[in-house]
């Protein structure tokens, strides 16, 4: 008994045993709300098909637009509601806001309802999507609304977002947002010109990582000269890479083909990741993860 103890608690620790307990505990409802919940950025899409680099470019007539999305549970408004937001590119214009409201459907299938946000919303009915019912899949939820051919498929960490109102695509190539992980982290620059051997320490710092950015701030409010992004790219068109780059512009200038003064790499799935130049060092830890 003892020993099967032991296995047992073995198996637990490196995780044989848990998704297969997870599973059996989640509800259709429960699993939709795990994958869809958090904030979706297709800044990889958009660089392989903006970048000036033959190896990783992907060409197309018709690029997509750079958009975030977020996927708030509104537990005010019921258990299962979220209160959505798109917007476009870096600086974050509004695009949409409405809220989803999910229910399991007679056949035990899910369906999403969506509304305006607020009474009189101008900018809801412009991205408002029509009722959908989802199936579940080889790990994956997909709906379709054959009135207007838009389609979506949500996995754990894309969600392809194919429809003719906000999301429209002149080749009908769906939007492929990936799901954002946060990082905590710092940037340590020298401060030599105050005190020989000193160091500048600026922490509590957070960044998504699908091309989130941050610059150098000071004391005083004044920006430094580096800033700091963490994105997800796929080198060479196959092999996917967490890159860590430093930037000697400011985020509001960075654009698909800016040349970082110094970057470094790895898995998609690290956890951890830095660089130290000396001139300046950064650090980021992934802050939860599935």
């Amino acid at each position: 008994m003892l020993v099967r103890n032991l296995v047992k608690q073995t198996l637990l620790a490196v995780g044989c045993l848990a998704p297969a307990a997870s599973a059996l505990a989640q509800t259709a409802a429960e699993r939709f709300a795990h994958y869809l919940s958090g904030e979706w950025n297709n800044f990889q899409q958009c660089w392989m098909e903006n970048t000036h680099t033959e190896s990783h470019r992907v060409y197309t007539a018709h690029p997509h637009r750079h958009v975030h999305s977020v996927f708030a549970r509104d537990t005010g408004a019921g258990l299962w509601v979220w209160r959505i937001e798109h917007y476009e590119g870096n600086r974050r214009r509004l695009l949409a806001r409405y809220r989803m409201y999910l229910r399991e459907s007679a056949n035990a299938r899910l369906q999403t309802d969506f509304q305006p946000l607020y009474p009189g919303d101008s900018l809801s009915p412009r991205g408002l999507p029509s009722s959908l019912e989802w199936t579940f899949a080889n790990d994956a939820f997909s709906a379709q609304d054959p009135n207007t051919r838009s389609s979506f498929v949500l996995k754990r960490d894309t969600f392809l977002w194919l429809d003719q109102g906000l999301f429209q695509h002149a080749d009908q190539e769906p939007y492929r947002l990936l799901k954002c992980r946060f990082f905590r982290g710092w940037i340590q620059y020298p401060m030599e010109h105050v005190r020989k051997d000193s160091v500048y320490f600026y922490s509590g710092l957070v960044l998504h990582d699908q091309g989130g950015a941050v610059q150098l701030r000071f004391p005083d409010e004044t920006l430094g000269e580096y800033t700091v992004e963490l994105t997800q790219l796929v080198h060479s068109r196959r092999i996917p890479i967490l890159k860590l780059a430093i930037y000697a512009e400011p985020p509001e200038q960075l654009h698909w083909n800016s040349r970082a003064i110094a970057y470094t790499w790895a898995d998609p799935a690290a956890r951890r990741i830095g660089i130290n130049l000396r001139k300046v060092a950064s650090g980021w830890t992934l802050i939860s993860s599935e």
